[in-house]
């Protein structure tokens, strides 16, 4: 049976947690970055806050283009992003064209909010699974001893601080859907909190397994992993990257949902599927983009995104202020 208001926090956690375990390099120690993140949760969730509150004042067309704009370049990326990873770790095992259509079809059947949120939960469940398999096989391997006791100093929390304030959109979409009193005052906070400190968390199995070693690795998490105790993850490669398939759909589907509602309006109703035809457009164009872009540096365009992220928040800001601004004179005259 379909939920009439669905929830869409587990789909949002499996975004924001894709984005930590799918990344490609460490950024900080895990002190600095337990520090950072006591500032840079609470600086999310009022970000995602505060882009709420201006663009239930003033979401203009332009801007709902250029937030569609930013999903579907966004989608791009993390299709290359795991398309890249695929080819670092699993060399030869699938192609760009297969990879693509392995992530998007499912999307299909999860083009109505209530079937994103029943899967996202199950999504969910694997990963925590997964990494809790994944932190119990290398347990053995480690050590108090590699834990940097170096005085840390300024640059290291700037580091920290840079990489947990990416702005990822999973902090922007709950200004589209539900409303507030249906998601509840705290699902940003909360969102980002759990998030962040999940990251800090991986940082700190990292650097208790690689000790100074770690930033010269690549793909670390996925290495450590490799030479877990259980070495289940290198006898079950095909499960490891179905699960990674699984949770980059559930974040697509969630930005496909959100551009059906950006470019259609708000006046659809909250949990009906998106267009069929909108669906088929959104199959095609993506593998034909990655195809385009396979030679693109997903390093450097993720960043690019980030700062365009930034951008498109300060000018709804600036958009929802004039709104505001505006009603405020049209009451005094």
């Amino acid at each position: 049976m379909k939920c009439e208001h669905p929830s869409l926090y587990a789909a949002l956690l499996v975004g924001v947690l894709v984005n930590v375990l799918l990344r490609s390099q460490t950024a900080y120690w895990c002190r600095a970055g337990a520090a950072a993140a006591l500032v840079c949760a609470p600086v999310l969730a009022a970000v995602g806050a505060l882009f709420a509150v201006s663009w239930r004042q003033g979401a203009t067309p332009l801007l709902r283009l250029l937030f569609a704009l930013l999903l579907a370049g966004t989608s791009v990326l993390e299709l290359l992003r795991l398309w890249n990873l695929t080819q670092r770790l699993y060399p030869g095992a699938v192609t760009q064209l297969a990879l693509c259509l392995l992530v998007l079809l499912p999307i299909l059947y999860l083009r109505r909010v209530s079937a994103i949120s029943q899967t996202a939960y199950v999504v969910l469940c694997l990963l925590c699974i997964a990494t809790a398999g994944m932190l119990l096989s290398v347990f053995p391997r480690l050590h108090i001893t590699n834990l940097q006791n170096a005085a840390l100093i300024w640059p290291d929390f700037a580091d920290a601080a840079r990489d947990q304030l990416t702005l990822y959109p999973e902090y922007l979409l709950p200004a589209l859907w539900p409303e507030p009193q249906k998601r509840g005052r705290h699902t940003l906070l909360r969102l980002a909190g759990v998030a962040l400190g999940f990251d800090v968390t991986i940082h700190a199995m990292l650097e208790l397994f690689y000790g100074a070693a770690m930033p010269l690795r690549a793909d670390p998490l996925h290495a450590a992993a490799r030479c877990g105790a259980l070495s289940v993850f290198t006898r079950m490669e095909w499960l490891q990257l179905i699960l990674w398939v699984m949770a980059v759909t559930i974040k697509l589907a969630l930005y496909f949902y959100a551009m059906t509602r950006l470019l259609g309006g708000e006046a659809r109703q909250e949990n009906a599927a998106a267009n069929l035809g909108s669906f088929c457009v959104y199959l095609l164009l993506l593998p034909t983009v990655c195809l385009l872009l396979r030679g693109l540096d997903v390093d450097a365009a993720l960043r690019w995104r980030s700062a365009f992220t930034w951008g498109f928040v300060l000018l709804a800001w600036i958009g929802g202020a004039a709104a505001w601004l505006c009603q405020k004179f049209r009451r005094c005259s």
